[in-house]
């Protein structure tokens, strides 16, 4: 499967470049580890409104899409949203 994005990856990307109003700023990397697949999605700080949503319904939305391929998968997923300033998961490792 190396090259090609997993299928939350996928999701998680294209929901969020159909959201944002910059989709040239969306990033989404997928970090395997630990219990759960952490996917991260990193978006211009003034995207972060759009892809919370009030109360966070929107991100919860999300998170919902991703336990049914979780459970397809037989995997765990981890959503975390971040602005552009924030050092994505792998830049923190390096």
């Amino acid at each position: 499967m190396r090259g090609q994005p997993s299928r939350a990856k996928a999701l998680v990307q294209f929901i969020a470049r159909n959201l944002a109003s910059r989709p040239e700023q969306v990033f989404v990397v997928e970090v395997a580890g630990g219990p759960a697949n952490l996917i991260e999605l990193e978006v211009a700080k003034q995207d972060l409104g759009r892809l919370i949503g009030r109360s966070g319904r929107v991100a919860d939305s999300i998170r919902a899409l991703l336990q049914i391929i979780a459970l397809q998968e037989g995997r765990m997923y981890e959503l975390e949203i971040v602005d552009a300033t924030q050092p994505l998961q792998e830049e923190r490792a390096a």
